[in-house]
């Protein structure tokens, strides 16, 4: 039956069938047909052999007077995934129990049976697990010693399925090594939407055809490079000076004068000709008479008519006829004359004429944020108006019924979205103002209602309900709120069932839901859209840096890491922060960078070479 880990176990298998099927229009998915047979007849048939005895949990057993096999019914009230897995585990014959959906029409024998050879009598949980962090709970197998702490969780209105696997012992099976006997994971899809059905039926029957020319699982550059293609021109506007700090140039701004346009004095002292120092000493003062002064305020002088010394206070033009400062304290004054015991320079303390910036030269390029220093210098170039592209509006929705809003009190059963706060403080962080936060519910048409509710903001992101079986759903409700695919999927980890659509104006990018891979996703992906979307000239960089762990690159896919980025006798490290006491989240929060790792580019030694990108 399996391999020798599972050789003495007996295991059951149980199909959850008592869904509401709300995105088939309510109806019972189990009675779908698939070329002339029903999905729950075809699921039944692929696990034949397999397990001890395989059952049915329906809530419509008259539904199925022709199966052969056990059927039960829930004992909780609540349609949940995790109801269906209580009752399995309550009704199962044997300690383990095998569970998987009535909507998974490609269950891949083999891959179930390296699943099972996992088993071993003390594991809780087995289930496959993606590389993004994801589980697959409806393809997994649990112990009855789950069912106190499944229980408790129902009782409390907790329906999520992870939300025990911290009470009890889970193996995590990785779905990398499941391929090997299931390619493309054609095991986890399951059938949510009509549309699904369709294409199913026409994937079995031979009859589809694929109209599609969007890219699949294409290198992060590529993706790039089509978003880039896809939007319309930035439009440049004009904004006050006192207001342009952080915005970026549509066009590049000169000066239209040398700053400053004369001579003028650094210090509070005394302008005075050079040459009649020469040969000052503390034995052989030079005594200078001086009259006149002149301050910040003053138009051009009038040339120095004694010879000698005028008075001048910082920024005041130096008078015709003196070509050096010399400071208050450094003299012996008198009330008509100067004593001076030491030689001064021609030049000394003046602010020659052009000194801070040439008539023509550029205050900012075109494509560059604007700092506060060049906004200054704008200012002090008298420009008081400058082109800039207007600020993108985002809006962000994070997908799951079992989210609620970050900001208000937590209902019962319900998880805080934070990835919601996580998006709009990186946005708000690299200059976005307008930014709409929102849970929205897994259905397709609350995905596509908010999707076109925010058609205006130049950038929707939507987090969750990417990625294989019955997680990718949120694709194809923005296309069918009329959005247009760019491409699907990314040659990356994390993160690689990211994809992105164009909806009239807007680019709509979808993420998955880990928070860990929402933050690399942001720094590699959305931050260069909003760089796009400002007309930046620059959309990333990189650095070198010295790797000081061992690191293992992904194949045919670049890899993402967090790292903490620090420099030590002038060289740059970057630390991969590999403990493994350290949680994703905490990861998150030590790193300062990612290293970028190309496809294939397998083991990377210690003191490596490798590119990283800096985060603030």
């Amino acid at each position: 039956m399996t391999g020798n880990k599972t050789r003495n176990l007996q295991i059951s298998a149980a199909i959850l069938a008592g869904g509401e099927g709300r995105r088939m229009g309510r109806t019972d998915k189990s009675c779908l047909e698939i070329s002339g047979e029903k999905l729950i007849s075809r699921i039944i048939r692929s696990l034949e052999g397999i397990f001890a005895e395989t059952f049915v949990i329906t809530r419509t057993p008259e539904n199925h007077p022709e199966l052969n096999v056990r059927l039960v019914g829930d004992i909780f009230a609540a349609r949940s995934s995790l109801t269906g897995i209580h009752s399995a585990l309550h009704h199962s014959r044997t300690e383990h129990v095998f569970v998987t959906a009535c909507d998974s029409p490609f269950l891949n024998r083999e891959l179930i049976a390296e699943l099972l050879s996992r088993v071993e009598a003390d594991d809780d949980v087995i289930i496959p697990m993606h590389c993004d962090g994801f589980y697959e709970p409806l393809c997994a197998v649990y112990s009855k010693r789950c069912l106190p702490f499944i229980e408790q969780n129902l009782q409390d209105n907790i329906f999520q399925i992870i939300r025990f696997f911290p009470e009890v012992r889970v193996r995590a099976v990785e779905t990398e090594v499941l391929k090997l006997k299931d390619k493309a994971l054609e095991t986890f899809v399951n059938i949510n939407t009509p549309d699904q059905l369709v294409r199913v039926q026409e994937t079995v029957d031979g009859t589809k055809t694929d109209t599609d020319d969007f890219p699949l699982s294409i290198p992060r550059s590529a993706a790039l490079k089509l978003i880039r293609k896809s939007l319309r021109p930035v439009q440049s506007s004009y904004t006050e000076v006192s207001d342009c700090a952080g915005q970026v140039a549509t066009d590049t701004v000169c000066s239209k004068i040398s700053l400053p346009e004369h001579d003028r004095s650094a210090m509070d002292g005394f302008a005075i000709q050079s040459r009649l120092t020469e040969n000052a000493s503390n034995e052989n003062p030079v005594i200078l008479a001086f009259s006149g002064e002149v301050r910040p305020s003053c138009p051009v002088s009038e040339k120095n008519r004694s010879g000698e010394a005028v008075r001048v206070l910082t920024g005041g033009i130096i008078p015709q006829g003196t070509d050096a400062v010399i400071p208050f304290e450094k003299v012996t004054a008198d009330k008509c004359s100067i004593s001076i015991s030491r030689p001064v320079r021609e030049g000394d303390f003046i602010r020659r004429a052009g000194s801070d910036i040439l008539k023509g030269e550029t205050i900012v390029k075109k494509g560059s944020v604007i700092s506060p220093c060049d906004a200054a210098l704008l200012a002090y170039a008298g420009i008081r108006t400058v082109p800039v592209s207007p600020l993108p509006s985002v809006a962000v929705l994070a997908v799951g019924n079992e989210l609620c809003d970050p900001a208000k009190e937590t209902e019962s059963g319900l998880i805080p979205a934070d990835n919601l706060i996580l998006m709009k403080s990186l946005c708000a962080r690299y200059g976005v103002k307008d930014i709409r936060i929102a849970p929205c519910a897994n259905s397709p048409e609350s995905i596509s209602e908010a999707v076109q509710a925010n058609n205006d903001c130049g950038l929707i992101v939507t987090t969750g309900g990417t990625g294989p079986g019955n997680r990718d759903f949120v694709f194809n409700s923005v296309r069918q709120a009329g959005g247009s695919p760019i491409f699907k999927g990314l040659a990356m980890h994390p993160a690689k069932s990211i994809f992105a659509c164009k909806l009239g104006n807007s680019v709509v990018i979808g993420l998955p839901g880990p928070p860990n891979a929402v933050n690399l996703a942001f720094h590699t992906i959305i931050n260069p859209v909003l760089s796009m979307l400002q007309a930046k000239s620059e959309i990333s960089s990189t650095v070198s840096a010295i790797l000081t762990e061992e690191l293992k690159g992904g194949r045919e896919r670049e890899k993402l890491r967090p790292c903490l980025i620090s420099e030590r006798e002038g060289k740059i490290l970057a630390d991969p922060l590999l403990d493994r006491t350290l949680s994703p989240r905490r990861v998150m929060s030590l790193s300062n960078g990612i290293i970028i790792l190309p496809a294939d580019c397998g083991l990377v030694p210690k003191d490596a070479i490798v590119q990283v990108l800096r985060i603030s």
